[in-house]
């Protein structure tokens, strides 16, 4: 048994929100993989990867513990002064999400809310999500979260890598010149060990990791 912390950096995020439909921009530094989700308005996804094969390839499995994220202050502007949120997620999966069709590219807003279907639910090791207000008892433009829930199934894989998303909605904003909304850079952390099972035991969690690459292949 081996103690490990994994850790991905995900990148800062600028919304224009002066329209009727938010964009990325105008500022794109230290930015990463952020893109639009096709199709659907004001959503917005950062995909990365954490390569576990050189641990998992001993024929170790993956247990994960405990979670948690380090980041700086969110950031709101006007529009949001007395409407509009934001709704972040941060979440760990075993297999990759598909993101370019309808029911798969909207699974996002499961998590938290207690209506994940159980393959969902197992496919998500760890997350965490948040509802952004914007903070009027403070003069500035900082948001306030009202709402902030851990989340995953905590299963162990014997993968050789584990998906990270970070998705972000902008809701209800009214559109004003200038407007603007910000989300900080931030450092995921992922504690947990490395054991080795039986060869039985590996060989039904490999079957059970194709088995929902399979679930989110279908069309």
């Amino acid at each position: 048994m081996k103690d490990v912390v994994l850790t991905k950096n995900l990148g800062y995020l600028q919304l224009d929100t002066s329209g009727l439909t938010a964009a990325i921009g105008p500022t794109s530094y230290n930015m990463g993989t952020w893109e639009p989700v096709s199709g659907i308005t004001n959503i917005f996804v950062m995909q990365e990867q954490i390569d576990v094969a050189g641990l998992t390839a001993m024929e170790f499995t993956f247990f994960p513990l405990a979670g948690d994220v380090q980041r700086g202050p969110t950031s709101m502007g006007l529009a949001y002064a007395t409407q509009g949120i934001i709704n972040e997620w941060i979440y760990v999966t075993a297999t990759p999400i598909d993101f370019t069709t309808s029911p798969q590219s909207m699974m996002f807003n499961l998590p938290g809310q207690g209506s994940i279907c159980d393959t969902e639910f197992q496919n998500i090791i760890w997350g965490q999500s948040w509802t952004w207000a914007f903070n009027a008892s403070v003069p500035s433009n900082f948001a306030l979260p009202v709402n902030t829930t851990l989340m995953g199934s905590g299963e162990p894989t014997n993968g050789d890598r584990l998906y990270v998303y970070r998705v972000v909605s902008t809701v209800g904003y009214v559109p004003t010149p200038g407007s603007f909304a910000e989300l900080p850079s931030a450092r995921l952390l992922i504690s947990g060990q490395l054991k080795e099972e039986q060869e039985f035991q590996q060989i039904m969690r490999m079957r059970r990791s194709y088995e929902l690459q399979q679930t989110y292949d279908e069309d």
